[in-house]
């Protein structure tokens, strides 16, 4: 029993809490419950448990005890300090990782697979799987996934999750659209996923961040050579034609900056688009000699040919993008004569070796933009094989590897800000291909 002019007190336990509760009267279970969780100040316990004259239990003693030691058994698991819960903790997202090295990594491929612009993702597809035979003629070591973005934001968008939150890919071999590729930059920061484009070109990639790259320089160097060429055709005025989107106006807006003669007429018009001869006309309005035109293969092509046949007879010069055999059989006829900017040149060793490669491969001639997408896995092939199949070793083996890096489609140093720089030839239409142009 409790001594008198002695406090008991209970540990914050479960078991503390149950022994408080319980009918102090009783003193034996009150001293189970003591004997586990107790503590007593002031003088020893001593022997608290009732006894008879001659030392043994009473026999209410000995049911007590019994009692007892059902209350210690319940007490027993929930005397001991409890542990607080941690509160959670903030955390960033770990930097994409896949298996160590030796293994096959996993790499992710966002393009336009369908749609009125698969001309250019199917192309770089094509690209990349020749980039695997060699990468893996002695053993698989990466294999890579192909995903659609119809050229849409939001479908690229779920393509990427996808590709990331499923596949765990540490890096994406990224859209051919500036706009599109500018709709995951934010994305690819965020999941700390290296996201490398063969020919986005639009300066606001710039902006967006260490973990983005592109293989093709941006539209500040497209729109000098713009200008250069305006220049060697003496065109003192000219109209321009651009497509209402990043890319387009990034072109546009680079070679106005550029051009030291008149501009005519500075005309968009809209992605998705079969009829243009509104915007055609006001610019046959203006007569011009000399007309620039940014642009994808399919719109492109159609104003060509609607040009054509409203009677509008000018120099054509294109943009990179449209300097492609589709335009030719899409156009027709209305193509015959038109220049325009080649990325890249067809000249060099690196070029007609893959050029070789790719008619093996594919039975024809490389198709626009595919020498870019082969050069880009292999860079990234070059930064896995370097530092491993991580995010954070790709994205700085990728800003070393590519400094000495000369493949088909150019030089390929990054930058500061991840870009390569920029390799022209200008081409022309004729007798129904693409060939160089020869100045005079």
């Amino acid at each position: 029993m409790a001594v008198a002019g002695e406090t008991l007190t209970f540990p914050r336990t479960a078991g503390g809490a149950f022994c408080e509760s319980l009918n102090l009267s009783n003193n034996l279970i009150f001293s189970g419950c003591f004997m586990l969780c107790g503590r007593r100040h002031g003088s020893h316990a001593g022997n608290i448990i009732p006894r008879e004259e001659g030392g043994g239990l009473t026999m209410s003693h000995k049911v007590l005890k019994l009692l007892a030691l059902l209350v210690v058994a319940v007490l027993v698991a929930s005397c001991a300090p409890a542990t607080p819960t941690p509160a959670p903790q903030a955390t960033q997202p770990a930097a994409a990782t896949q298996p160590p090295a030796g293994q096959v990594c996993t790499v992710g491929f966002i393009n336009h697979l369908t749609g009125d612009a698969a001309v250019y993702g199917q192309s770089m597809k094509k690209g990349v799987e020749l980039a695997l035979d060699k990468i893996n003629a002695n053993g698989e070591k990466i294999r890579v996934i192909f995903e659609d973005d119809r050229l849409s934001a939001a479908d690229a968008q779920t393509a990427f999750l996808k590709l990331v939150d499923s596949d765990k890919v540490p890096v994406i071999l990224g859209s051919g659209s500036s706009t599109v590729t500018l709709s995951l930059c934010p994305k690819a920061e965020e999941r700390k996923v290296v996201l490398i484009s063969s020919i986005s070109t639009a300066p606001a990639l710039k902006q967006c961040g260490d973990y983005v790259f592109s293989a093709m320089a941006t539209d500040d160097a497209q729109g000098p050579e713009w200008a250069k060429v305006a220049e060697y055709l003496k065109a003192d005025e000219v109209a321009v034609m651009y497509i209402n989107n990043d890319y387009g106006i990034g072109v546009k807006d680079a070679f106005l900056n550029s051009y030291k003669g008149k501009v005519l007429i500075a005309q968009p018009f809209e992605l998705g688009a079969k009829d243009f001869r509104t915007e055609i006309l006001k610019v046959k309005a203006t007569n011009p000699k000399v007309v620039f035109i940014v642009d994808h293969v399919a719109e492109g092509s159609i104003v060509i040919k609607q040009a054509a046949e409203l009677g509008m007879k000018v120099q054509w010069v294109t943009d990179v993008s449209m300097v492609a055999q589709e335009v030719i059989d899409l156009a027709g006829a209305a193509a015959e004569g038109i220049m325009g900017l080649r990325a890249g040149s067809t000249q060099t060793p690196q070029y007609k070796e893959f050029e070789e490669a790719f008619r093996k491969k594919f039975n024809e001639p490389p198709t626009i933009w595919s020498d870019f997408s082969y050069d880009t896995m292999m860079l990234v092939a070059m930064a896995i094989d370097k530092y491993g199949c991580n995010s954070e070793g790709i994205k700085k083996g990728l800003m070393e590897v590519s400094q000495d890096y000369v493949g088909p489609s150019g030089p390929k140093a990054f930058n500061e800000y991840g870009i390569s720089p920029g390799v022209y030839e200008w081409m022309i239409v004729k007798d129904g291909k693409w060939v160089l142009f020869e100045k005079k």
